[in-house]
């Protein structure tokens, strides 16, 4: 098995490559720093996977992915980046990539990940795994998404505001979120609410 590991950043190659070598003992890992020698070492070797970056210095990530796939068509690929904004969550899924994995992600989520990918488990969402949101956080969240404050959700669900308060919380913990628009634009990009919602938070 073959790995290509491909960033600008040296110490993110240096690091995921640590990483890969310690759970993957018996794969033969590649690194590049730009398309160029992504492209070279896709044409030298038989690459089974491919985890790259989207902002490379002379290609784009998404030119790379349709490169990487002209010269192997079988090959897998993961995009690790920085980007969460829903507009590159989409478009990664209109390229059909294998997995999705944000650069804020722990070590042991991303060999998870990896693992999933090269053995054709289905990969639920784009981040490391999908976060556990009750039925009752959920039912929360669609509400702030529609605008609603904590006083009207409270009294929609027939809850305390404290309760509330809570479920919000857990969620923004969970999801990462720094705000609720964060928070709500991550919960579209995994597909726990719909897209339209995003217009409601503007």
């Amino acid at each position: 098995m073959t790995i290509l590991l491909v960033d600008d950043h040296d110490l993110v190659l240096k690091g995921m490559s640590a990483v890969l070598r310690e759970h993957f003992e018996e794969a033969e890992l590649l690194t590049a720093t730009d398309g160029r020698q992504a492209v070279k070492a896709a044409l030298n070797h038989d690459v089974n996977l491919a985890i790259l970056d989207l902002e490379l210095p002379d290609i784009s990530g998404f030119d790379l992915i349709d490169r990487l796939r002209s010269i192997s068509p079988g090959i897998k690929i993961i995009v690790n980046t920085v980007h969460e904004e829903i507009w590159a969550i989409n478009r990664l899924r209109q390229c059909s990539v294998d997995g999705i994995v944000f650069k804020s992600v722990d070590s042991s989520a991303l060999i998870q990940y990896v693992r999933n990918v090269l053995e054709g488990q289905p990969s639920p969402c784009p981040v490391n795994a999908e976060p556990c949101i009750s039925s009752k956080e959920l039912e929360v969240l669609r509400l702030i998404a529609d605008g609603l404050d904590s006083q009207s959700i409270a009294t929609r669900l027939f809850i305390s505001i404290n309760t509330v308060e809570s479920h919000r919380g857990h969620i923004m913990r969970k999801l990462r979120a720094s705000n609720a628009v964060d928070m709500v634009m991550k919960a579209v990009s995994l597909g726990l609410i719909p897209p339209s919602h995003l217009k409601k938070m503007v």
